[in-house]
C-alpha cells in the first residue's frame, strides 16, 4: 500500500492520542429496536461540551512518538472537515440540528488552539482559536448569503473569509518560519477555502456527484495540511519527540488504513443523515459508501491476495446493505423487519470477524475481532437511534465515540499486517 501524499505537509500541533487495541470480548446480541420520534424533533437547550484529552508534556512522560503525533493532528483536522460538512448539510437543508453541529464545529477550533499550547504557549493557542472561530463564523455568513441569493452579502463575507485565511497563514508562518513558509501557508489556506466553497456550491446546485467529489478532495487536502504542521512542529521542537522508529512503509500503511476507515464512518454518517432527514442525495451517498468497501478490500490484496480482497469487500457490502435495511425498518417503525435486519447485521459482523481472524490468526484473535466488530455496530446503532429520536447532542457524542473506535480498529488492523509481514515493512 502506498503512503498517502504529503506534498505540503500541513497544519497544527495536536493532542497526543494513543492508538489502542480493543481486547475485551462482548458476546453478540440483538440490539434494542430504535424508537422513531413521536413528534417533531426539537433542539436541546444546551449541549454538553465535548472534551478532548489534553496533550502530555514531554517532560512528564516519555518523548512523543512522531507517528502517534501525526495521527493525532490528522484526527483534529478530520474532525474539522467532518463537522464542517455536517453543518453545511444541516444549514442548507434547514435541519434542526444545524445549530448543535455549529457548536461542535466551534469546539473543534478550541481543540486545535489547545493543541499548540504545549509548543507555542497559551496566548498563541488562544489567538489561533480566535482566528479559526472567525473562519467558521464568516463561513456561516457566506453560506447564509449564498442560500438566500444575496450577492452583496455573499461578496462581503467571501472577502472577509479569504482575508481571515491570510491572517491564519501569517500567524502560522510567524510561529514557525523555517518550516511553515508564508507562501506555503497561504497556498494551503486558499486551497482549503476554495474546496470548501466548491463543496457548498455543489450542494446548493444539487450536484450530488460533485458534492461527493469535492469532499474527497477536501479530505486529501486536509491530510496534507495536517501533515505539514505536524512535520513542522517535530522539526522545530526535536527535543520533545522520540526518534521515528516506524519505516516509511509502516507509516504509509498506518495512515492509509486510518483514512479508509474514517471514510467509512464519514459516509455512513452522511447516509444516515440523508435517509433519516429524507434528503435527495441518499442514493449518491450510498454509492460512495459502497465504493469505500471496495477500497478496503483492495487495500488488503497486496498481502492476502485478490480473492481475499474480493471476499472482504463482499462481506462489507453486506454490512452496508443490511444496515440500510435496518435503518429503513427503524424509520418506518416495522419491528419485525427491524429484528430480522438486526440479526442479519450482527451475524454479518461475526462473519467479518471470522474472516479477519482466519487471515491472521496470530495477531487478529477471533475474540478481539468479534469485540471490535460488535462495538462498531453498537456505536453506529447508537448514532442512528439518537438521530431518529431527535437527540442531537447524543448524536454528536455517538459519532465522537465512533471516530475514536474506528481509529482503534484501523490501528489494530494495520499493526496486525505489519507484524504478520515484517519483511515488507523494513
Amino acid at each position: 500500500m502506498k503512503p498517502l501524499p504529503t506534498k505540503f505537509l500541513t497544519v497544527i500541533a495536536v493532542l497526543l492520542i494513543a492508538v489502542q487495541l480493543i481486547t475485551a470480548c462482548v458476546p453478540a446480541a440483538t440490539p434494542t429496536p430504535i424508537q422513531a420520534p413521536t413528534e417533531a424533533p426539537t433542539l436541546s437547550p444546551t449541549q454538553e461540551p465535548y472534551e478532548m484529552p489534553m496533550p502530555v508534556p514531554a517532560e512528564a512522560a516519555d518523548k512523543i512518538n512522531p507517528l502517534v503525533f501525526q495521527q493525532a493532528v490528522r484526527k483534529l483536522w478530520e474532525d474539522h472537515i467532518t463537522w464542517t460538512r455536517v453543518y453545511i448539510i444541516g444549514a442548507l437543508a434547514g435541519l434542526p440540528e444545524a445549530d448543535i453541529a455549529a457548536q461542535r464545529l466551534l469546539q473543534n477550533q478550541t481543540d486545535i488552539g489547545n493543541a499548540i499550547k504545549p509548543f507555542y504557549g497559551d496566548g498563541a493557542g488562544d489567538q489561533l482559536t480566535s482566528l479559526l472561530n472567525d473562519h467558521i463564523l464568516i463561513a456561516a455568513d457566506l453560506l447564509a448569503a449564498a442560500k438566500s441569493g444575496d450577492t452583496t452579502k455573499f461578496e462581503d463575507a467571501n472577502q472577509r473569509w479569504y482575508d481571515n485565511a491570510n491572517q491564519i497563514a501569517a500567524f502560522l508562518s510567524a510561529a514557525n518560519p523555517e518550516n511553515w513558509p508564508s507562501s506555503d501557508m497561504q497556498s494551503m489556506m486558499k486551497s482549503h477555502l476554495d474546496l470548501t466553497l466548491e463543496e457548498a456550491t455543489a450542494r446548493l446546485n444539487e450536484d450530488w456527484a460533485g458534492d461527493v467529489a469535492a469532499y474527497d478532495k477536501i479530505h486529501d487536502e486536509i491530510l496534507q495540511m495536517a501533515d505539514m504542521l505536524a512535520d513542522g512542529i517535530v522539526k522545530q521542537f526535536p527535543d520533545k519527540f522520540a526518534s521515528q522508529e516506524a519505516s516509511q512503509q509502516e507509516i504509509g500503511l498506518t495512515l492509509a488504513m486510518n483514512k479508509l476507515w474514517e471514510d467509512h464512518i464519514t459516509w455512513t454518517r452522511v447516509y444516515i443523515m440523508s435517509v433519516t432527514s429524507e434528503l435527495p442525495d441518499a442514493d449518491t451517498a450510498a454509492q460512495r459508501l459502497l465504493q469505500n468497501q471496495a477500497d478496503i478490500g483492495n487495500a488488503i490484496k497486496p498481502f492476502y491476495g485478490e480473492q481475499a480482497g474480493e471476499q472482504l469487500t463482499s462481506l462489507l457490502n453486506d454490512h452496508i446493505l443490511t444496515a440500510a435495511d435496518l435503518l429503513a425498518a427503524a424509520k418506518s417503525g416495522d419491528n419485525a423487519k427491524f429484528e430480522d435486519a438486526s440479526a442479519r447485521w450482527y451475524d454479518n459482523a461475526n462473519q467479518i470477524a471470522v474472516f479477519l481472524s482466519a487471515a491472521n490468526r496470530d495477531h487478529w484473535l477471533l475474540i478481539d475481532m468479534q469485540s471490535m466488530m460488535k462495538l462498531h455496530l453498537d456505536l453506529t446503532l447508537e448514532e442512528a437511534t439518537a438521530r431518529l429520536n431527535g437527540d442531537w447532542s447524543g448524536d454528536i457524542a455517538a459519532y465522537d465515540k465512533i471516530h475514536d473506535e474506528i481509529l482503534q480498529m484501523a490501528g489494530m488492523l494495520s499493526e496486525g499486517i505489519v507484524t504478520q509481514f515484517p519483511q515488507q515493512f523494513k
